[in-house]
């Protein structure tokens, strides 16, 4: 089960009681009630969740950057420690950087 934030309980609770009809000071009760229940469950909107939201995002292409760390890193893998890769890549960026500028 996904927890949700105050925020989002919130907001789902405010959701159910704009949709209430409610006469009786007995039925207000047993609505918030149960709407405390549906908010927690996050059943009271007809929204998708965000996990689902961004899987139907198109995906961008990387950038250059990217690219070059995802071509680089099997070369520096093997040479630095963990900690120490990204400044190796980002130095190697530099130069190539530098190279690409100069032609």
């Amino acid at each position: 089960m996904t927890s949700l934030t105050n925020e989002q309980m919130f907001k789902n609770v405010i959701t159910i009681i704009k949709k209430m009809d409610i006469s009786e000071e007995d039925d207000f009760d047993t609505e918030m009630n149960k709407i405390i229940e549906k908010a927690k469950n996050s059943t009271t909107t007809g929204k998708t969740s965000s996990k689902k939201s961004k899987k139907s995002k198109e995906l961008k292409a990387p950038t250059a950057y990217q690219q070059f760390v995802k071509d680089k890193m099997p070369e520096v893998k093997d040479q630095y420690d963990p900690k120490d890769r990204m400044k190796a890549i980002a130095i190697l960026w530099k130069k190539h950087q530098e190279s690409s500028n100069g032609k």
